[in-house]
């Protein structure tokens, strides 16, 4: 009896699984679960539908928001962005505060070339988790091989100050300092990388480049790229790597932005494809193709062109902080300190925190001996980016050498010391500080 009453059990059990394969059971729990392995198995489309199909059925579910990460990365891997950025937008907006969402658009904007929106959402996404460094990081690569170099430099700093054993950090570090060619420098950060994690390959292969640029360190250039193929035989420098082993002098091209696999469009295409978009009423479409002209023209060196472009773009796109900022940088470079000021102050009114644009305010404000007004913006962004070393220093400048507050600046000076051991700045100090004191002038002594 107990048999047959067990095998009645397991066939009741298969009808109901045969049941629940056929759809008459699934919930959208089940589909949604099932749309997961399909993603994961590498069936993109499939997975989309079944998850899509689940949402369909329970929008307000417990899984909705994370529902729709997944999807958005599932469009970003087949190419489809716009799709992609709703369903972050979505997934943000049903949970504000989990780290993803907002993480994969700001990964998606930076892809897009909406570098200030881009880099506003991983910072966020970096305060939704203060022991994140994956935003830091990757804000630090994109910025690096976008030559933004201090804001690079302060994006790794902050990162260390996370995570004292980031080596991708310390690296990131080490290969600012190369490309400044300060080649003392970008060693010490590469051998501090190693000490963190052995046998890095980033570490590894760039120490390989930075004593190949030393005379008479060839054979310790060729040691460091043969210890990087052991690390990484596949790596994505191992041909170069090999090359250079076998004694081929190879152009280092590690931190250039890779090259774009279709034939490079001059930014006059793109305006023009800009203002298609803006006719059409897709203002995002124009918005970024503006902005990728106006990079596009900067990059070919054409002054005049990137003025006529960042001009059009200003009448366009007033209150865009990013646009603001190009125009403050543009005119900065270009010698006009009180235009680049008016523009990044508008730059400042549409995005307050905005640390970009605090630094480059401080700058042209610095120019023109405003540095009361260059105190200010320092000032708050120290408080915004504690671990940036560049405001710090600039701050400790300003305060000592430009306004004669010789307190104050050494009080700021020691405080960079202690944040920034590592920095080649930090050598500095004593000297600034004898400085400051020795041009000190003493209060006169009190009537008696």
């Amino acid at each position: 009896m107990r048999r047959t009453g067990y095998r009645a059990a397991a066939w009741v059990a298969a009808v109901a699984l045969l049941a629940a394969g056929c759809g008459g059971g699934v919930t959208p729990e089940k589909d949604y679960q099932a749309g997961l392995a399909e993603l994961r198995a590498g069936r993109l489309e499939a997975g989309l539908a079944r998850i899509e199909s689940a949402l369909k059925r329970a929008p307000d579910a417990p899984f909705a928001a994370e529902a729709h990460n997944w999807l958005g990365l599932a469009n970003r891997e087949l190419g489809r962005g716009p799709e992609a950025m709703k369903h972050f937008e979505t997934a943000s907006g049903l949970a504000p505060a989990a780290f993803e969402p907002i993480y994969n658009l700001g990964c998606l904007a930076l892809e897009s070339g909406d570098m200030s929106r881009g880099i506003s959402l991983l910072r966020r996404a970096a305060d939704v988790d203060p022991k994140d460094t994956k935003s830091l990081l990757h804000i630090g690569e994109w910025t690096t091989r976008n030559g933004r170099w201090d804001l690079a430099r302060r994006m790794y700093y902050e990162a260390q100050k996370r995570d004292g054993q980031s080596a991708e950090a310390a690296a990131g570090l080490g290969r600012i300092a190369l490309l400044e060619e300060n080649l003392p420098q970008a060693e010490t950060f590469f051998m501090q990388a190693l000490e963190m994690r052995k046998d890095y390959p980033p570490a590894l292969y760039n120490l390989g480049v930075l004593h190949a640029l030393m005379d008479g360190h060839g054979e310790q250039s060729q040691e460091y790229f043969r210890q990087y193929l052991l690390a990484a035989p596949k790596g994505a420098r191992a041909a170069v790597a090999v090359a250079r082993i076998g004694g081929q002098t190879v152009e280092q091209t590690s931190f250039g932005p890779p090259e774009p696999a279709g034939p490079k469009m001059t930014a006059g295409i793109l305006w023009a494809q800009a203002q298609e978009a803006l006719a059409s009423g897709d203002s995002a479409t124009a918005y970024l193709e503006a902005m990728r002209a106006l990079e596009l023209a900067r990059e070919g060196g054409d002054v005049a062109q990137a003025g006529e472009i960042l001009r059009r773009a200003v009448d366009l796109f007033p209150d865009r902080a990013e646009v603001q900022l190009a125009a403050g940088e543009f005119r900065l470079a270009q010698g006009q300190p009180r235009e680049a000021q008016e523009a990044l102050l508008k730059a400042q009114a549409l995005e307050p925190e905005n640390p970009m644009v605090l630094f480059e305010l401080a700058k042209a404000s610095a120019e023109l001996e405003e540095y009361d007004t260059a105190v200010i913006s320092l000032r708050k962004l120290v408080q915004l980016e504690p671990g940036n070393p560049d405001a710090l220093w600039t701050l400790a400048d300003t305060y000592g050498d430009k306004l004669g507050m010789t307190g104050r600046g050494i009080s700021v000076y020691r405080e960079f010391e202690r944040q920034f051991p590592s920095d080649s700045r930090a050598g500095e100090v004593g000297e600034r500080i004898q400085a400051l004191e020795a041009a000190a002038v003493p209060l006169p002594p009190l009537e008696p």
